[in-house]
């Protein structure tokens, strides 16, 4: 995981703390009980970890995938090209072969 993304993580916690905090203050949110308030701020910080999270990991497989694509890409343009100058090659023979024995049916037929 790299600096930026443990950067991204930690605001989007903080913000969700911050968010929460200000919401429930806001709308003067009286629990019965003392400990929910607490309870639904680390949730929603968890929530949000957890989300940040599964954000980072999807980027981290399609970075992967892309490099995979790239490797294939670069292979495929290798064997291409090798193919290409095989080609190439026969063709330069093949040619030279029917010159040669267009040449040898030519010098045959006139004299």
């Amino acid at each position: 995981m790299e600096t930026r993304d443990t950067v991204f993580l930690i605001v989007m916690v903080l913000s969700s703390f911050l968010l929460s905090f200000e919401w429930l203050r806001r709308f003067t949110y009286k629990p019965t009980n003392p400990f929910i308030d607490p309870l639904i701020i680390i949730s929603i910080m968890v929530l949000t970890g957890t989300l940040s999270l599964m954000l980072i990991s999807i980027n981290n497989k399609l970075q992967d995938f892309e490099d995979k694509i790239e490797a294939r890409d670069r292979a495929l343009r290798v064997n291409m090209e090798s193919s290409d100058t095989k080609i190439e090659e026969r063709m330069n023979e093949l040619s030279s072969k029917v010159d040669n024995a267009v040449y040898e049916f030519n010098r045959r037929k006139y004299h």
